[in-house]
């Protein structure tokens, strides 16, 4: 049952990110917007240094490694000096994501497309508690981080006091996988922390964060499945997009620019559909997890049936069952000799008596 609900998720993830893509393309403009703003300034350096220096009868025909380091310290292009404008672009695109993540999981939740002020609007009511969150997030992916530091430094230990040198290497390699696995757990649980915020409408994040906690944890063999495969889709189109690039002859230019935007744009889709599977799985599954989530009111009695009787329809259903529920008589008695009349049609849904009725 659990694994049809993870692999239902993993593909209506993917169905839910195709038919709401106009986030996906909203966002992968402004990152190209981003990325063009934050390299123009390098770009137009490179193409001065370029014009006085042998290294760009090289570069054009192919890629050569050292011609470029070579054109690098240029005095004219020096690209260090203009990298500052690359950060602040990268910032701006980060905020920008956390900023429009609450709308984009609020599409998902309700499947349907926002309007920009609905849209803009959850954004900026969970933009917040999604900044808490993140902070939140850094002690976690600290301990991570040390967790690696600790493994490459033994790594390098028994590398270095082995017979054959691959085995620091591939020692290296196996701390980096576990990093990796790690880091991957981490993200998935404060990706799930971010669902239930949305789909509860919470705002309070340690108590969310720790009820996402147990969510996670309960739910993990598949959850993580589900991430794991989609981040090594991701990383097998960048693999695939690398080696395509490798093959292209540098006077490709447009062919390596859309190589690069295809790679970029995957890796975006990828991320996105993280979070509408995630998504997905807490609609159909999370409720399904014996954690408390919000608590609702007892639901009123149907048919004179009620899931969780209080005392006051306890009295209501043994005075029904004593005949006396909407009699003339309170005590339920008919008097000596007299014949009782049928009881009337009741409605499919009868209103209650007016409290203490009952009694006398």
């Amino acid at each position: 049952m659990t694994d049809d609900h993870n692999q239902s998720a993993f593909s209506s993830g993917f169905a839910l990110l195709w038919r709401r893509q106009c986030a996906l393309w909203w966002i992968f403009a402004v990152n190209f917007a981003c990325g063009l703003l934050g390299a123009l300034p390098g770009f137009m350096a490179v193409r001065r240094g370029m014009g006085h220096s042998l290294a760009a009868h090289e570069l054009t025909h192919r890629f050569d490694i050292g011609m470029f380091v070579e054109l690098l310290r240029l005095p004219d292009v020096h690209l260090t000096s203009f990298t500052s404008a690359s950060y602040v672009f990268v910032f701006l695109f980060f905020v920008f994501m956390l900023f429009v993540t609450g709308g984009v999981l609020e599409t998902y939740r309700e499947d349907r497309r926002l309007s920009a002020g609905e849209f803009f609007a959850a954004s900026g009511a969970y933009f917040w508690p999604f900044v808490r969150l993140m902070l939140l997030s850094i002690a976690p992916f600290a301990i991570v981080g040390m967790i690696y530091q600790g493994l490459d430094k033994i790594a390098d230990r028994v590398g270095d006091q082995a017979i054959a040198d691959q085995v620091g290497i591939f020692m290296g390699w196996g701390a980096m996988a576990i990093f990796l696995l790690l880091a991957l757990g981490v993200r998935l649980w404060f990706d799930i922390a971010q669902v239930r915020a949305v789909a509860q409408h919470e705002h309070r994040m340690w108590r969310n964060l720790w009820r996402s906690w147990r969510i996670t944890w309960q739910g993990v063999g598949g959850l993580y499945g589900m991430y794991f495969v989609i981040s090594l889709l991701a990383w097998i189109t960048i693999c695939l997009g690398l080696w395509i690039w490798t093959m292209l002859p540098a006077t490709a230019t447009g062919a390596v620019f859309l190589v690069f935007q295809l790679i970029v744009f995957l890796q975006i889709a990828s991320r996105l559909w993280q979070l509408a599977a995630a998504m997905t799985w807490y609609k159909r599954h999370a409720e399904m997890l014996p954690v408390p989530l919000v608590p609702y009111p007892t639901p009123m009695p149907h048919d004179g049936v009620s899931a969780e009787p209080s005392p006051t329809l306890a009295d209501i259903v043994a005075q029904k069952t004593a005949g006396d529920f909407g009699a003339a008589n309170p005590a339920g008695t008919s008097p000596a000799g007299a014949q009782s009349d049928p009881a009337p049609p009741r409605d499919s849904d009868p209103e209650l008596p007016p409290p203490g009725s009952h009694l006398k």
